[in-house]
């Protein structure tokens, strides 16, 4: 029994002395376009930046932003590509991730006040899709054909017409 009270106080005693872990604080956030970038000065939306969502395949390349996170603990921070559009971002590792739905309010929230980055400069969006194959004129062979059946209805016509002017009714 005294051991057991020996050990815990030698636990109490160094979890009293231990020094307080340091938390990690967002110092800075802000969301990047090509006029600039905007805080985000709201504590609740910092963090809601952070959120990460689950892998995901690379999205169709479209207008995107730069996130830049700062933290306070030792000048420690990191950034990602948002692309709200396709509700996709693009960690530092280069891995697609879907963004949560507040991830997603914030960054459109912020980006109302900046022009977003142009889709050609996303890297790392999935390829264009191949357009489709050319099949050639539309109206080749098919239109050909019923431009002659028309015109030989024409002919036809025009024929059966001067002929029955010719010997169109006998005159008395």
């Amino acid at each position: 029994m005294q051991r057991v009270l020996v050990l815990a106080a030698v636990a109490a005693l160094a979890l009293a002395v231990a020094p307080a872990a340091v938390a990690k604080e967002i110092t800075k956030a802000e969301v990047c376009g090509a006029d600039g970038c905007v805080s985000v000065d709201d504590a609740d939306g910092r963090f809601a930046l952070m959120e990460g969502g689950p892998p995901r395949t690379p999205p169709a390349a479209a207008p995107y932003y730069e996130v830049n996170m700062e933290m306070d603990h030792r000048g420690g921070g990191f950034s990602y590509t948002a692309v709200p559009d396709r509700r996709a971002y693009r960690a530092d590792d280069g891995g697609w991730y879907e963004m949560p739905p507040a991830m997603v309010v914030l960054v459109a929230k912020a980006a109302a006040r900046s022009r977003a980055f142009p889709a050609a400069g996303l890297i790392g969006a999935a390829p264009a899709p191949e357009p489709p194959a050319d099949t050639g004129n539309a109206l080749w062979p098919e239109g050909a054909l019923i431009a002659l059946v028309l015109a030989a209805g024409g002919v036809f016509l025009v024929r059966l017409a001067r002929g029955s002017r010719r010997f169109g009714p006998a005159s008395s």
